[in-house]
């Protein structure tokens, strides 16, 4: 059984030969652990990988010390190399300018010809499961407008806020479809909504404001065939209901912060668990016996017959021996 056909049958729940491994990891943790954190991972069994993108519209500086402005207009500054800084000016602070704000959307489009290495990327690791894409509108949302800012407008929903969302979307779609040109087999949708104990907002807010532009994107997705990878960090119990409804095929949270049995109960049989393994805790401070009991406690309670996908990301918090065992053990 290919690392495709492994994970498509996870996500069907249809008995895969074993559970499916995929890997997250910063830069930092790369920079501190170096050609010994690069064998680990050349001697581990992954199974999903990510397609590259020459995406114009990002920038490497995200990850190196410093300040800038990205396609955007957002103002970035970062003081430690190898993770992402936080937007420090936002570009429609003034929400009047909203208006005239033109997203950087001819930017993307004009870099389409790259992906032909996606393509070739694609083509060269015919066996895996390929993920592509990064979408993650209420966070650029956050970027253009602050935070602080962003939760008021949430509260009067003016129409400066509907503009602004619907920019975002534009822009969203278009990159979405570039991606839906190619064999990438799903795509990663990515908002944090979730604080350590509850939603950011409401349920009932979130529905009306947010579950439409979802709904038209991962019909996007589906309509093209692709599977539809969701990440969002936090307590998100009250809304996986609606990602199961809108079609997510697999969800990627902090599942150790809202409780196993309260995820299992919510999930098992309808959504596909995409990791996580605790990096609040268990990874960055446990011991190599804490973090396989980890891994004995996610299969446990989240596998059934597929359904769970072993995952997480590598902080450069998380001694090196706690990355191998999560690399590792997901079958033994």
């Amino acid at each position: 059984m290919t690392s495709k056909e492994r994970t498509i049958r996870t996500l069907r729940f249809d008995n895969p030969d074993r559970i499916p491994v995929n890997f997250w990891c910063l830069p930092a943790t790369r920079l501190k652990y170096g050609d010994a954190l690069t064998k680990i991972i050349d001697e581990s069994e992954i199974d999903i990988i990510s397609a590259p993108f020459n995406d114009l519209t990002e920038d490497p500086r995200n990850f190196q010390i410093g300040t800038f402005t990205d396609a955007w207009g957002s103002v970035w500054r970062n003081q430690q190399e190898g993770i992402i800084g936080e937007v420090k000016e936002y570009p429609l602070n003034d929400f009047s300018k909203v208006w005239d704000y033109k997203s950087p959307k001819e930017l993307l489009l004009s870099g389409e010809s790259g992906l032909a290495e996606t393509a070739e990327f694609i083509d060269n690791h015919s066996d895996k499961f390929i993920l592509g894409g990064w979408i993650n509108v209420f966070e650029r949302m956050q970027f253009l407008r602050g935070t602080e800012n962003l939760f008021i407008d949430l509260m009067m929903e003016e129409p400066e806020f509907f503009k602004l969302r619907d920019i975002v979307e534009d822009y969203y779609t278009a990159y979405l479809d570039l991606w839906l040109k190619t064999d990438v087999d799903g795509v990663i949708f990515a908002d944090d909504w979730g604080t350590q104990r509850s939603l950011m907002i409401s349920p009932e807010s979130w529905r009306s404001l947010f579950k439409p532009v979802y709904q038209r994107l991962f019909s996007r997705a589906k309509q093209a065939g692709k599977f539809v990878f969701m990440h969002s960090d936090g307590y998100i119990l009250d809304i996986y209901d609606e990602f199961i409804e809108l079609g997510v095929d697999a969800i990627n949270s902090q599942v150790w912060c809202m409780g196993l049995e309260k995820v299992a109960e919510k999930c098992n049989g309808r959504i596909t668990n995409w990791g996580e393994i605790c990096r609040q805790n268990i990874l960055p401070n446990g011991t190599i016996d804490e973090v396989k009991e980890a891994i004995h406690q996610m299969k446990k309670y989240l596998w059934v017959n597929g359904g769970l996908i072993g995952q997480f990301e590598a902080g450069h918090d998380m001694p090196l021996e706690n990355v191998k065992v999560g690399l590792q053990n997901w079958n033994d």
